[in-house]
């Protein structure tokens, strides 16, 4: 299928602003509503401009969260192709820019669909099991974000006042660190009880937790951020989405910078497996050996961290390629 017709979208909470990419043409734009009927007025206008079939379309907007989530469903629905990129991509594919307006904006994004029509990969909504963890994960980190402002504001009241001026402010954060402490157990359950009543779902996160240094909200964010394990090809390309991969620093023969991970990539799922490490070097004993190992050669701690790092990525990858859990074979090794 050759696609045609090219379309931006700059989503905000309100508002959709449209522009068509016209080859040695101006661009048209349009302002519609974010909703269902501002949805069918653009389909309607946009389809006074094609001389496609809509299966020939390709529309392209940025990432935005909550506020595109209603326009993929019915983008879905229509089935009319589109592609939810990071702002970052399409921001650093516009080249130099002197000022900002969402319709400026939703041309950039038609001509970077244009420009990467060839490769731009199509967004496939999730399942609706991954969607409701998904919304689950992100409810319980507002939580725990919560919690841990409570806990370091009343701390730090009380390690610097005298009692009379903070015990009531100390007194009521604890009651609600205690609230908010029974919530996230219960949303732990949740989080495992949606996983648990999907198949598919349930038999990639037994495969997943059975490497060590992975448990539940490892496995459960492993889910939503590889969406079932179908977003990325294999695991060095999740670990270079997660900021996990090193990365060479050089030009001609003046310039010779260290190989180092970059600084663009998902920093919570980064932290997220790191959190495992901890536990992975403890049960594990290939992870121990390689780990004291390194650290004995005069490796850098957080360079070796990295590495384990790596290794559980790869490992829960080989688990679920393979569809049988990880085989500890490092005990064998001197049997």
């Amino acid at each position: 299928m050759e696609l045609t017709f090219f379309v931006g979208i700059d989503v905000s909470k309100d508002k959709l602003d449209v522009a068509c990419y016209m080859e040695k043409e101006s661009m048209n734009a349009r302002r519609f509503e974010n909703n269902l009927k501002g949805f069918k007025g653009m389909i309607k206008w946009l389809s006074s401009l094609s001389q496609s079939l809509q299966n020939e379309w390709l529309i392209c907007l940025e990432h935005t969260g909550v506020y595109s989530w209603s326009l993929s469903c019915f983008l879905t629905e229509q089935k009319i192709n589109f592609s939810i990129q990071p702002a970052l991509q399409i921001k650093r594919s516009m080249g130099i820019q002197r000022g900002k307006n969402d319709t400026a904006d939703a041309k950039s994004i038609a001509r970077f669909a244009y420009l990467h029509r060839k490769e731009i990969k199509l967004t496939v909504l999730p399942s609706k099991a991954l969607i409701s963890l998904k919304n689950l994960i992100s409810y319980r980190d507002r939580l725990v974000k919560s919690k841990v402002s409570l806990q370091v504001a009343a701390k730090e009241l009380a390690a610097h006042t005298s009692k009379d001026l903070h015990a009531s402010i100390v007194n009521d954060s604890a009651k609600h660190i205690k609230e908010l402490t029974v919530s996230i157990r219960i949303l732990d359950k949740k989080i495992e009880s949606t996983i648990r009543q999907d198949a598919h779902l349930n038999s990639l996160f037994e495969l997943s937790t059975s490497v060590k240094g992975v448990g539940l909200h490892v496995a459960a964010n492993l889910l939503v951020y590889t969406e079932g394990y179908t977003k990325f090809d294999n695991w060095r390309k999740f670990s270079c989405y997660c900021g996990l991969a090193p990365f060479e620093y050089q030009s001609g023969t003046s310039i010779r910078g260290k190989t180092r991970i970059s600084p663009l990539g998902n920093k919570k799922m980064k932290a997220m497996i790191g959190n495992g490490v901890a536990s992975a070097i403890q049960w594990d004993k290939e992870l121990a050996h390689y780990y004291n190992r390194k650290i004995n050669e005069g490796k850098p701690k957080m360079i070796v961290h990295t590495a384990i790092k790596n290794k559980i990525i790869s490992r829960v990858f080989a688990t679920v390629k393979r569809g049988t859990p990880f085989v500890p074979l490092f005990k064998f090794a001197n049997t």
